[in-house]
């Protein structure tokens, strides 16, 4: 068994089942039968964020929790989910993907985001 350090964008395209996707998926197992995948905690973030973004339907979140349950995390606390859905919901939050519990989208406002992403708001996210 091989390691292999993959990014957000990998998992993306074989989530997606797009052309680069299956060439990734291809160039995985001709690599390894039975690969180790490694991800960083920080692409679990965003790609937690991603779904969000995108409005992932019930098929592609079921995919990313298989993938994800299926992968080794190098990491600054897995388990902390607190800590992941915080980046996930900053994250699209600050791209204007989300909006927080009042229906508001960012406005461009850099106060409120770094006080948002210090949890010093902590708004309820749908």
């Amino acid at each position: 068994m091989k390691n292999i350090l993959i990014d957000t964008c990998v998992i993306i395209h074989i989530i997606r089942q797009s052309t680069s996707g299956k060439n990734c998926l291809d160039a995985i197992k001709n690599y390894d039968e039975n690969p180790n995948l490694i991800i960083s905690v920080v692409t679990k973030g965003e790609l937690e964020s991603f779904a969000k973004q995108r409005n992932w339907g019930v098929n592609k979140l079921e995919k990313l929790k298989l993938i994800l349950s299926q992968t080794t995390y190098i990491d600054i606390e897995n388990a902390d989910q607190t800590l992941l859905d915080a980046y996930s919901n900053i994250d699209a939050f600050s791209k204007r993907k989300i909006a927080d519990k009042n229906g508001n989208l960012l406005n461009g406002g850099a106060k409120k985001w770094v006080k948002t992403s210090f949890g010093l708001l902590q708004p309820q996210w749908r």
